[in-house]
């Protein structure tokens, strides 16, 4: 099959350098491209030819008695959706250790949770403005996802930011 894709893309290319019409170039490059197959600079997916080893996602929980951290459904909450939630934090932190002259990645834990609070606090916030409402404790969990040779993937998650309800007076 790859020598019959072969075969056509060089006679495309013969009949395009020919012929000088543009109406060739099409049938080329769709010839090249399925006999190249997933070679990287012509590949059909090239955002996956060359992935991280690890990466992280961000969920909003909440903290039971037993100290374990359960995920909510924040889209349904607040209307921001759980990789919005990424991206927001990211930019926060980004803009925060701006105004401190630093690199985000520089930001100490304790940066790191301030940042986290501040995005517990609005979205607190927008589920208050949905008339929805949040548990008493709230917790940004960042989970790494980690990809080793010998051991498979696992997944590490660390609290980043946790948030309570003032308790309130009877």
């Amino acid at each position: 099959m790859a020598v019959l894709f072969a075969i056509l893309t060089v006679l495309s290319l013969a009949a395009w350098l020919g012929l000088r019409h543009s109406f060739f170039a099409v049938p080329f490059i769709v010839f090249l491209s399925i006999w190249v197959e997933d070679f990287f600079p012509l590949s059909h997916f090239p955002m996956y030819s060359d992935p991280n080893e690890s990466e992280n996602y961000f969920y909003v929980g909440t903290t039971d008695e037993k100290g374990e951290t359960k995920p909510l459904p924040i889209r349904a909450l607040s209307s921001i959706t759980a990789p919005k939630v990424k991206k927001m934090y990211k930019s926060w932190a980004r803009d925060y250790a701006d105004s401190l002259g630093k690199s985000d990645r520089e930001l100490t834990k304790e940066e790191r949770a301030k940042v986290g609070r501040d995005l517990l606090e609005f979205l607190r916030k927008q589920s208050a403005d949905r008339s929805q409402d949040l548990p008493e404790n709230l917790t940004l969990v960042e989970v790494w996802i980690v990809y080793d040779n010998d051991a498979g993937f696992s997944e590490t998650p660390e609290v980043v930011a946790t948030l309570k309800l003032p308790a309130t007076a009877p």
